[in-house]
């Protein structure tokens, strides 16, 4: 099906497609031409692979140009660049090198085996771009290509922590920091799902420890990871409430006033009694490790509570991930190597085959479901919580109907070792609350000279960029509405994750179609590979974070 590879004079390896076999493949089951797409995809042979200088570092103060880059087109097409140029008010890039058509045919080349320019520039249109790969990120780098430019090769920040346990380089999406009436610590992180500008989405995370200063209230958001965070808005929702009341939310996003919170009773799982981890949000959680023989065995944990009160309730559970998705998710890019460009460009392209395949190793790891035990002890699902990231534990309302028992009896039901549970706690629900939405009044940046201006978070069209290092304090005006009253963040956004040198070690196509062609069968073989690092990953993660040197 496929030609040998041929190495052009500069020094680029291109698969060429024979449409003519790809036509007869049609003929194959549909079984055997899924198994094929799936290993074909990854193979090595059919990757575009470009062989390129590493620079070190990757981040530099320079003009806008960049070198040695490659630019997938949504319709499949390939743009193999020398030199790809913009200017910062324009939807237009320039370049020069080769272009090739989605079966890595050549279309058009500019220069000639010398490197000098024969014709006119290409002009490629932003909005037709899904994907542009580059060795370097340059600070004065238009943001409409840094938006959508994926680091191929990171040797910047490199921890001992990461040359160690590679899959536990600190990363995830932005955080979130503020003053708890003690010390600025760890509040939140934003939209930790949305790993590509195809995955884009809302998220709200609850600022439960926040302590506003009068009606000023600050956040720092940081930027601790070797990844690209594209930040469209990060508004504060202020929720009134009662005296000694707290407002919690849904995973639909609805706001309630949450008065008799009370503690459970009892909590059983697979290793005892685990009641004092969740008694209080106070980062003592309860957690078990992963099966070594499948990474999807499920676990169950049992919660009691007694003097129910009277209308409807919720339960309350404060949780975040453990780094196993983390970890899965960099050892997908491994295996993916320096295709790991292409897979994302085909999913950013609207390919959903990709994009089916990376959701279903999420869909197999699955959420916390959430059972309560009806008059007839039958367990009956009263929601779940799916929300990813390990970082910062964040505050969930699952509603449960009324049973007009004294007693309620919760079941949690989750992938073992792949969550961390600090708080479980049951209320009395009130009214829903409308939030006030607070837009920042200031983005300040902290300790970067070469950022230029600074977006105010107002444009969704404008979004603040932010790279390795990067620290930004935002400023709200909160309205007097007095002392009782909850905060909670909306971000929005995407983050684009650095390929790391050391992942590339182990770069193997065949592994990568198993990981993503045949998740579940992955899974349950990949247990004792991870049983290796999975002690040490918590710390790790958290000793890796990149810190900018000024």
């Amino acid at each position: 099906m496929f030609n040998t590879l041929a190495l052009n004079n500069k020094g680029f390896y291109i698969c060429i497609v024979e449409i003519q076999e790809m036509k007869k493949a049609k003929s194959c089951s549909c079984y055997l031409m899924l198994t094929l797409l799936v290993v074909l995809m990854f193979n090595t042979s059919c990757a575009t692979t470009l062989i390129r200088e590493l620079r070190r570092p990757p981040v530099t103060p320079s003009d806008s140009s960049i070198n040695d880059v490659k630019v997938h087109m949504k319709d499949g097409s390939l743009y193999v660049l020398d030199i790809l140029d913009m200017d910062n008010n324009s939807d237009t890039a320039y370049g020069f090198g080769i272009y090739y058509d989605k079966y890595r045919d050549v279309i058009m080349a500019n220069t000639d085996p010398s490197g000098q320019w024969t014709d006119k520039r290409f002009s490629i249109a932003l909005p037709d771009i899904a994907l542009v790969e580059v060795n370097q990120i340059k600070n004065k780098m238009t943001g409409k290509i840094t938006g959508i430019s994926l680091v191929s090769v990171a040797t910047i920040g490199i921890t001992a922590y990461c040359l160690t346990n590679p899959k536990a380089c600190f990363g995830s999406c932005p955080t979130f920091y503020s003053w708890d009436g003690t010390d600025t610590t760890l509040m939140a992180e934003g939209f930790s799902s949305s790993i590509l500008k195809k995955y884009e989405a809302d998220d709200i995370d609850m600022l439960y420890h926040a302590r506003p200063t009068g009606n000023t209230f600050s956040l720092r958001l940081t930027n601790e990871a070797l990844e690209t965070h594209v930040i469209r808005y990060a508004n504060i929702m202020l929720l009134p409430r009662g005296e000694g009341e707290r407002v919690f939310a849904t995973e639909e996003g609805k706001f309630f006033e949450t008065s008799d919170i009370r503690p459970p009773v009892s909590c059983k799982a697979a290793e005892g009694d685990c009641l004092e981890q969740l008694r209080s949000m106070d980062k003592k959680e309860r957690y078990s490790r992963s099966d070594p023989h499948n990474l999807i065995t499920k676990e169950s944990v049992e919660l009691t509570f007694t003097d129910v009160p009277e209308g409807e309730t919720g339960l309350i559970l404060g949780c975040r991930q453990t780094f196993m998705t983390t970890y899965l998710f960099y050892q997908g890019l491994a295996y993916l190597g320096r295709s790991a460009g292409y897979f994302a460009a085909r999913i950013e392209s609207g390919d959903r085959l990709p994009q089916r395949k990376f959701d279903r190793i999420k869909d197999l790891l699955g959420p916390i479901e959430v059972f309560f035990q009806d008059s007839g002890g039958r367990w009956i699902r009263a929601g779940e919580i799916p929300e990813s990231g390990p970082i910062a534990s964040d505050l969930h309302l699952i509603r449960l109907p009324e049973t007009g028992s004294e007693e309620v009896k919760i079941k949690l039901r989750m992938t073992k070792g792949l969550w961390r549970i600090d708080y479980a706690a049951l209320g009395r629900l009130g009214r829903e609350i409308n939030p006030i939405i607070v837009e920042p009044s200031e983005v300040q940046v902290k300790n970067n000279p070469d950022a230029g201006a600074v977006p105010l978070l107002e444009d969704q069209q404008t979004p603040l960029i932010t790279l390795p290092g990067d620290v930004y304090e935002l400023t709200y005006r909160l309205p007097d509405v007095g002392d009782n009253y909850d905060l909670f963040l909306k971000s929005r956004g995407y983050y684009l994750e650095w390929m790391r040198e050391t992942w590339l070690e182990e770069e193997n196509h065949f592994k990568a179609a198993v990981f993503f062609g045949f998740p579940g069968l992955y899974l349950r073989h990949a247990g004792n590979d991870f049983k290796k690092v999975e002690n040490d990953l918590e710390e790790s993660f958290w000793n890796s974070r990149y810190v900018k040197k000024n």
